[in-house]
This record gives C-alpha cells, sequence and structure tokens, in this order.
C-alpha cells in the first residue's frame, strides 16, 4: 500500500455558510516517553474482526508514519461489553487525566456520547470522531463517509438488479447510531422515489449484534414470500446470512456495508452480490491527522475541497471531511468500483 495520503485542504471557489472551528487546544508535552509530541487518546466502541480489526492495523502503521503518540486505544466493547456508552465517558475523562491534548472518539452512541463531548470541551481537549458522526455536542471534525448514499446505493444496486415487484429486507444497525439512521433513510428514500414496485421491510438490530442480526435475515428469508434482496448494514453478519440462505435452498441479492477484505473475497467468489467501501485505512489516516491538527490549532471552514477527493461539510452542527465510498460489485457495473482494483483498501498489501 502506498505510504500515507495527501494532506491539504484547500478552499473552493464558493465558501458555503461558515463554520469555522477555533480550536481549544492545551499546552504541555507527552510523558511517554517521547517529550515532544502531544499526546493523542484513542476511543472506540468495538475491536471485532473485519473493518475495526483493519483499522486499528491501519492506525499502528500511520501512527508511525504521522510521527503521532497515541494513547490507548480503549475499546469499550471489550472493558464493559453492554454498557459502552458509560464506559467510554469514563475512558475519556481518563485519558485527559492522563495528559492527552486531543482525542479520537468512535461513539457507542450519537447522543449519548455528548457528555463525554461536553467534559473533553470544559477542559480544552479537541475531540475528532471517527466513523460515527455525534448528533449533539461539538467536536473538531469527523472522520467518516456519507451514510446516507452507503443506504442509496446498497438499494439501488438490489432494486435495479432485481425482478420487479418485490421487496428488499434491510437488516439494520443500531438505531442510536447516526450511521444506521442513515444508511435506512438513505434505502428508504431511493425506494420509495425510484422504484415503486419495491418495498423495503426494516429489522433494527440493538448494539450491532451478529446473532440477532443473521436471525433477523433468517425470518426474513422464511417470511418474505417475493424477497428479492437483503441489505445489512455491516460486513459481520453476511456469512451467517448466506449460511442461511444456503440452509433454506433460497438464495437473494446480498449486500453489505464495509468493505473488508473478507467481502471482497465473497465478491470475487460470487457469494455477496456488492458492498460499499468503507475506507479503513483513510479512516484511521485522517482521524490522526485532524487529531493532530486540532492540536496546532488549524482551522477549517464547510465548504472546502480536498486532495484526497472529499469536500469539508457540515454534518448536525460539526464539520465532517466526507471521504468517499464506491460500490463495490464483481463487474464493476452500474458506475461501481470493480472488485479486483488496487484503489480498494481491501486489495492493499
Amino acid at each position: 500500500m502506498r505510504a500515507g495520503f495527501g494532506r491539504r485542504i484547500r478552499a473552493t471557489g464558493a465558501v458555503a455558510a461558515t463554520a469555522v472551528l477555533a480550536v481549544a487546544c492545551g499546552g504541555g508535552t507527552s510523558n511517554t516517553g517521547n517529550t515532544s509530541t502531544p499526546k493523542i487518546g484513542v476511543v472506540l466502541t468495538y475491536n471485532l474482526p473485519g473493518f475495526w480489526g483493519n483499522y486499528l492495523k491501519y492506525e499502528s502503521q500511520y501512527q508511525g508514519e504521522l510521527g503521532a503518540n497515541l494513547v490507548g486505544p480503549m475499546i469499550a466493547g471489550v472493558e464493559s461489553p453492554g454498557n459502552e456508552v458509560t464506559q467510554q465517558i469514563s475512558d475519556v475523562k481518563s485519558l485527559i487525566a492522563q495528559g492527552v491534548k486531543a482525542l479520537i472518539i468512535n461513539p457507542a452512541d450519537s447522543s449519548a456520547i455528548k457528555p463525554a463531548l461536553d467534559y473533553a470541551a470544559s477542559k480544552g481537549v479537541p475531540v475528532v470522531t471517527v466513523d460515527v458522526a455525534p448528533d449533539q455536542g461539538s467536536v473538531y471534525m469527523i472522520v467518516r463517509a456519507d451514510n446516507v448514499q452507503y443506504g442509496t446505493k446498497s438499494c439501488d444496486y438490489i432494486a435495479s438488479h432485481a425482478s420487479s415487484p418485490g421487496t428488499i429486507a434491510m437488516v439494520e444497525g443500531d438505531l442510536t447510531s447516526l450511521n444506521a439512521r442513515d444508511r435506512a433513510a438513505g434505502c428508504t428514500q431511493v425506494i420509495s422515489s425510484k422504484y415503486p414496485n419495491f418495498t423495503v421491510k426494516a429489522y433494527q438490530t440493538k448494539d450491532w449484534g451478529t446473532d440477532p442480526a443473521v436471525q433477523n435475515a433468517t425470518t426474513a428469508l422464511t417470511a418474505i414470500s417475493d424477497l428479492r434482496g437483503i441489505y445489512v448494514h455491516w460486513s459481520v453478519p453476511e456469512d451467517g446470512i448466506l449460511a442461511a440462505e444456503k440452509q433454506k435452498n433460497k438464495q437473494v441479492l446480498l449486500v453489505g456495508n464495509d468493505g473488508s477484505p473478507h467481502e471482497c473475497d465473497l465478491i470475487r467468489a460470487g457469494q455477496l452480490s456488492a458492498t460499499i467501501d468503507q475506507p479503513a485505512d483513510k479512516y484511521a489516516y485522517y482521524a490522526i491527522y485532524y487529531a493532530q491538527q486540532a492540536v496546532k490549532g488549524t482551522k477549517y471552514t464547510a465548504g472546502a475541497s480536498t486532495d484526497h477527493n472529499s469536500t469539508i461539510q457540515t454534518v448536525a452542527g460539526n464539520l465532517e471531511d466526507g471521504l468517499a465510498a464506491p460500490l463495490v460489485t464483481k463487474a464493476g457495473d452500474s458506475g461501481s468500483t470493480q472488485v479486483d482494483s488496487t484503489s480498494l483498501w481491501c486489495n492493499a498489501k
């Protein structure tokens, strides 16, 4: 994999509504052996295989390339399973007590993370959230792709490749996450506006649980006579869903989200129809990069374009670097990226 990504942000000709962030950052130096580099604390929800396992590998790689001094990661789902929100608030306070000058947080809950964000703000510690956007509280930057487009592209692919009329089963993630809500909205909106002969049957999955997600998909395979496809909001349940299809001798289009190496292998094997490339490599790189910029006090504005094919936009009152996340298919059809493309992190060596 080519080391690093572009780091410059350039303003567009017309800068949209001026969301300029004045970043409060503390002084001081690291006390972990590197006395010249401020410490950046990392608070995540999960370290599951697939997306997050790969994210952590990239985080370790880019820590060295960017010269960052990371503390953590604290993994709430490991430290306190089922109590991730409270654990993340505790982790934030602990890391600030250890002298971190910025935080990278993957919120377990888009709303319930607010007390942690408020506490960090009260201590002058800027926060970058990665993968999940908060819908309450203030952060320096959100690093994530447009999750509405995840749902739009996924369900558009199913409807455009399946026989009509029919039903799409959507196995949602936990709707306490803005990501799950955005993906659900994208799917339902594109079907209602573009495919009147299709309907969407949604199944919510609490805590992004793998077994409940597989059970939801199994229920859909059993109960929906005109089932044409399954859209699952994340990749981990896919193997279980494929096994359920085999057990019931009923194969339908299956589209997931993440773009992990295993998903790309499933697409090549003709088992998974498509996925959305959620760029774990760029998530890790830019989470660290923006945390470093926060410590420096760099300011960004909504409407600025970047040198890595994205735009700084406003999401729930905060700035977000909306990273590109293409649809990935075996043939590279329907405007998608072909699964063997070297541009995809699933093919990185």
